[in-house]
């Protein structure tokens, strides 16, 4: 029954998906003194005092890798030290916590690479 009524649902809106699935028109080219696109591109001696801003970036990058590792070595401490205690629970949530730490420290290592590659030019 609900197979039937999917099929019968599926019949009339065909035309409406065939219409999503057409492809589209092509854009229209600017005409005029229209803004010029390709003349856009990152210029570090156009903003003042950039170097404020790369300093900033890597204090925030050296603060970040190392909470990364702080947060990795307290995670092995825990996950090392809780089934000795009897504490399962805290090995437990240590172990996670290493796992989370270490892909903190993959995502802020890899920023830098992010930023070089979204900034570059096609």
């Amino acid at each position: 029954m609900i197979l039937h009524w999917m099929a019968a649902a599926l019949t009339v809106r065909a035309s409406d998906v065939a219409a999503l699935l057409a492809a589209p028109e092509p854009t229209p080219t600017p005409s005029g003194s229209g803004f010029d696109f390709d003349r856009i591109n990152p210029d570090p001696a156009a903003v003042p005092r950039s170097d404020l801003f790369y300093t900033l970036a890597n204090a925030a990058l050296f603060l970040g890798v190392v909470s990364a590792v702080a947060g990795l070595a307290a995670g092995a401490i825990a996950f090392g030290v809780g089934p000795i205690f009897g504490a399962h629970i805290i090995s437990d949530r240590g172990k996670s916590m290493m796992w989370k730490a270490g892909l903190v420290a993959i995502v802020i290592g890899s920023t830098t690479t992010i930023i070089s590659f979204l900034l570059t030019e096609i």
